[in-house]
């Protein structure tokens, strides 16, 4: 008996190593099929990726073709731009000088009155040195003036009043000689009369003339009555001839 089951044990042994074995060939075999499945798999995988590989590229070549039209299209537009600023420079330029060449045209315009009016404001306020140099300056820039008249006239009044005679004589005779239908020759010939008689040569004769040639142009003037004032001093007193001797009576004849 003993015997018997001894010889039972490797037979055992040897069945249980086969079957052992079998089950590991079915494992293996399983194994591969899982291998196969998956590189099956990772093929149809691969082949999905290339696709889609193939696809981003012509969307990348696609994309970089866009990149190169938008590109030449920004080129394109950074060149108006350019010539836009450009233009615009040239345009904002042109009317910035079209308004300083205004400015000036208005400066120039209001310039001979600003000048007049400095002078007499000068004139109004007894400073007599500053109204002459003003009213000199006005002559000077704009001696065919608006205000040429009257800057003559107030500069003889100015420089008679600092007693600068000969200046003031030659300012009243442009006023009258220049502007002949003005309403101040009058006033003027009486003030070039007066500004005579303060001249240290003798301009008696010559300021009568222009004394009385104001009383016969201008006889209602007030320069009128106040030449006639002024020919009455200056005129010598009119001789008296002496009375007539009264005639001898007739005798009667008897």
């Amino acid at each position: 008996m003993r015997a018997g089951h001894l010889l039972l044990v490797p037979l055992f042994l040897l069945a249980s190593g086969c079957v052992a074995t079998q089950q590991d060939m079915l494992q293996m075999q399983s194994q591969m099929d899982d291998l196969n499945n998956n590189l099956s798999t990772m093929q149809k995988n691969q082949a999905e990726l290339a696709v889609k590989m193939e696809d981003l590229s012509k969307n990348l070549n696609v994309s970089s073709e866009n990149m190169k039209d938008i590109s030449t299209q920004m080129g394109r537009l950074s060149t108006r731009l350019e010539e836009m600023d450009s233009t615009m420079n040239k345009r904002v330029n042109a009317i910035g000088q079209t308004i300083k060449k205004q400015q000036e045209e208005v400066q120039t315009a209001l310039l001979p009155a600003k000048l007049y009016n400095d002078a007499y404001n000068a004139y109004l306020n007894n400073n007599f040195d500053s109204a002459s140099t003003g009213f000199k300056n006005y002559l000077a820039k704009f001696p065919n003036g608006e205000l040429a008249e009257g800057a003559y006239f107030y500069l003889g009044e100015a420089l008679y009043l600092k007693e600068r005679w000969q200046e003031a004589a030659v300012a009243y005779a442009n006023v009258f000689e220049k502007f002949p239908r003005s309403s101040r020759v009058p006033a003027a010939r009486l003030k070039y009369a007066l500004t005579l008689l303060k001249l240290p040569e003798d301009k008696k004769g010559e300021a009568l003339t222009y004394l009385k040639s104001v009383v016969r142009e201008f006889p209602n003037s007030q320069e009128a009555a106040t030449a006639k004032d002024h020919i009455t001093r200056l005129s010598p007193p009119a001789k008296q001839e002496p009375a007539p001797k009264p005639a001898k009576p007739l005798k009667k004849k008897v």
